[in-house]
């Protein structure tokens, strides 16, 4: 399609763009004027990394591969889990602040602040006060839960050998007394060199199976831990969300926009006050959906992203490591407690006092081993978690602050003038391929099965008749008029029925001004009003209807006494008449048809109105004397069957169908109306003084001047 045919759609449909562009700047301002005060509190925290930093939360080979945009994205993510905010839920909830995860879901934005290691966290609220407190509660919550994610299992295994140590130690002090007693009840010193040997070996092991046991416990505890974590946490995440308008909201909005439209019409329009039944229902349906408005949430979730959970991919990570390694040491102490049995029944081959100090000897040395043990894995274990907390850590950078959030009325307003428009144009098109109904010569000729002679625009029924006349609307009949001489040739009879299937088509129109015009065009013309339902002509031209067809049928009158001339064209007019109770029976006697072939032979054309085809059966009798038939369509209108039904009933009386007339269309869709006004319609009103003298000069009105009168005039110039 070319563009100048849509600019012809938009521009014929521009009343839907400038009242979708109304409502949207209506729509705008009652938003702004219905909208509350916001404020939004934003704080900024960093990850501070001193050196060759590392996150915790993943392992060493993993984290060197992140990049920048990746690292702060997942630093994001956990400041926004739901870990983080049900317990700024239950902070705020202790600090009296009404709070929930949801709420805080919905007013919360994180995000990295780009090409920077800054994250920005910004809290939206109705309170200045709820807006500042809720940041910096998030803020700390989000770095104590990343504390608590980097010291991970160091912390769990300082507090498990915190909570074995003073066990050991009462264990190794009960093992020293055990010997002093044995020593002093016996005075047993020592025992020989084989027996020292067995003993020191044995120690060794029972050394050696003691740390494989806290290294399994230890590890134990961990597998537990991290197997209770991984329960709170999904395989995936929520990566990313995109909110959209409530479509609930906006449609309330928009329901309540045309309430008050019709409101303000009602009140300045139909001047109605507010006890009337139709203001006041208009009232009750705005405070109604007021009411609905602020049940609904402004913005809701429209979509989302998940990715892989970096928490629960580390916990998994973590805990594969540790029951790897919680293998290994159960696999030693396994191996360990083996060699102890078997050199076990080697102590039962000493003496029996030497057996039994041995026994006690062993169980002193394996206990204190076991407690230095402890001591020396319980300063890695604090040494180890002071290296971790000093190794990255997250830091406000500084404390929340408050502003107002901006209404953004010029912004909203561009908006709504951009999109109200393209939103107006979508609209147009859409009811422009939606509109089935005839608008051009091809479709009416598609329709009706005939060529069409003329497009007549839009214009009053008494274009060509008043001191108003438009010349493009002259123009269109001068067309028809044009075409209707070259198709009388083909005819052998000059009487014409226009006639059409519907009603209120503009017919009656059609044959007053076919007439003027042809009559201007030097042809002798008689109208003949054979409408005997609804007549029209006496209206057009002004006549008494007093006496007319209905009088020449019944024989009352002759033609010569009921025509009436109309104008110095050669016009004549011949009205309805009385109407009859039963006009079909007129039209179907003798008389009728002997009136149409007497008043064929008084004119160059004789034209016969008549009422709708698909509603009386006159234009059918009509057509089979006349013989001759213009169909009159009007454009705009969908078909629905009554044509082909008419055009049908037209064949069957084998009436001649010469053409047709597209009436009733729209300027911009008449190609001859636009170029006329476009190229010669200033032409005709500046010259139109020279082509009046010029018509009347070719009619022998205004002789033309001679040689000498215009010497004459040209001196006294």
């Amino acid at each position: 399609m070319e563009l100048w045919r849509y600019y012809r759609i938009l521009r014929r449909r521009k009343w839907v763009i400038f009242t979708t562009t109304f409502l949207c700047l209506v729509a705008v301002a009652i938003s702004i004027a219905l909208r509350k005060n916001y404020w939004e509190a934003y704080t900024t925290l960093m990850e501070r990394t001193p050196g060759r930093a590392e996150v915790s939360i993943y392992q060493e080979p993993m984290y060197y591969q992140l990049e920048l945009e990746t690292r702060l994205a997942n630093l994001a993510y956990l400041a926004g889990s739901q870990t983080v905010l049900e317990r700024t839920a239950q902070t705020l909830y202790e600090l009296g602040v009404s709070s929930d995860p949801a709420k805080i879901l919905r007013t919360v934005s994180i995000e990295p602040v780009r090409d920077t290691e800054i994250i920005l966290i910004k809290v939206y609220s109705e309170s200045q006060e709820e807006a500042r407190t809720t940041a910096d509660t998030l803020a700390a919550e989000f770095r104590r839960f990343y504390d608590e994610l980097q010291r991970g299992g160091t912390t769990q295994s300082k507090q498990f050998i915190e909570q074995q140590l003073p066990i050991a130690r009462q264990e190794m002090l009960d093992a020293q007394a055990a010997v002093k007693e044995f020593k002093e009840k016996n005075k047993l010193v020592s025992y020989d060199d084989q027996s020292t040997m067995l003993l020191q070996r044995l120690s060794q092991l029972q050394t050696e199976a003691a740390s494989a046991k806290v290294q399994v416990d230890d590890l134990r505890s961990q597998v537990r831990t991290l197997q209770e974590q991984l329960k709170d946490q999904d395989p995936v995440r929520l990566s990313s969300t995109t909110m959209a308008d409530n479509p609930i909201l906006q449609s309330l909005k928009e329901s309540r926009v045309k309430a008050e439209v019709e409101l303000q019409k009602a009140r300045v329009i139909g001047n109605k006050t507010d006890e009337h039944p139709d203001v006041a229902a208009l009232l009750a349906q705005i405070a109604e959906i007021d009411k609905k408005m602020k049940t609904e949430e402004q913005r809701i979730w429209n979509s989302e992203v998940t990715s892989r959970n970096p928490i629960y991919d580390n916990l998994f990570n973590r805990l594969a490591e540790t029951r790897a390694s919680l293998a290994a040491a159960e696999a030693r102490q396994i191996a360990v407690e083996q060699v102890i049995a078997e050199m076990k029944p080697q102590l039962e081959e000493l003496p029996q006092k030497e057996m039994e100090f041995a026994r006690l000897s062993l169980d002193q040395t394996n206990a204190e081993e076991t407690y230095k043990l402890l001591r020396s894995k319980l300063d890695e274990a604090k040494i180890k978690e002071q290296e971790t907390v000093a190794a990255s850590s997250i830091v406000q950078v500084d404390p929340a602050k408050v502003r107002e959030v901006p209404r953004r009325l010029v912004l909203k307003t561009m908006l709504a003038l951009i999109l109200g428009p393209l939103f107006g144009a979508g609209i147009a098109f859409m009811m422009h391929y939606l509109d089935n109904t005839v608008k051009s010569p091809a479709e009416a000729e598609a329709l009706l099965g005939t060529t069409v002679f003329a497009v007549i625009p839009t214009a009053d029924r008494k274009a060509l008749m008043g001191s108003t006349q438009s010349p493009a609307i002259g123009a269109s009949y001068q067309i028809l008029a044009t075409n209707l001489w070259f198709a009388s040739n083909r005819v052998a009879s000059p009487t014409i029925l226009v006639a059409s299937a519907e009603p209120d088509v503009g017919r009656s129109t059609v044959v007053a001004n076919l007439g003027v015009s042809l009559a201007k065009d030097g042809a002798r013309i008689i109208i003949v009003d054979s409408d005997l339902r609804q007549p029209a002509q006496h209206t057009i031209f002004g006549v008494n209807n007093e006496k007319g067809l209905s009088n020449i049928l019944a024989g009352q009158l002759t033609i010569e006494e009921a025509v009436i001339p109309i104008g110095d064209d050669g016009l004549l007019v011949i009205p309805s008449g009385p109407l009859p109770s039963n006009p079909v029976r007129l039209f179907r006697s003798a008389e009728m048809k002997q009136f149409v072939e007497e008043i064929s032979k008084h004119a160059d054309f004789v034209l016969f109105d008549s009422p709708a085809g698909i509603a009386f059966a006159d234009s059918a009798l009509l057509a089979a004397l006349v013989k001759n038939v213009i169909l009159v369509h009007s454009a705009g209108r969908v078909p629905r069957g009554a044509e082909a039904e008419f055009r049908q009933r037209l064949d069957q009386v084998q009436a001649n169908i010469i053409g047709a007339v597209l009436n009733r269309v729209r300027p911009e869709e008449s190609h001859g109306y636009y170029h006329y006004r476009r190229s010669y319609e200033d032409y005709l009103t500046r010259d139109g003084k020279f082509a009046t003298e010029l018509e009347a000069r070719v009619a022998g009105a205004i002789p033309e001047k001679t040689e000498s009168q215009e010497e004459t005039e040209t001196q006294k110039q």
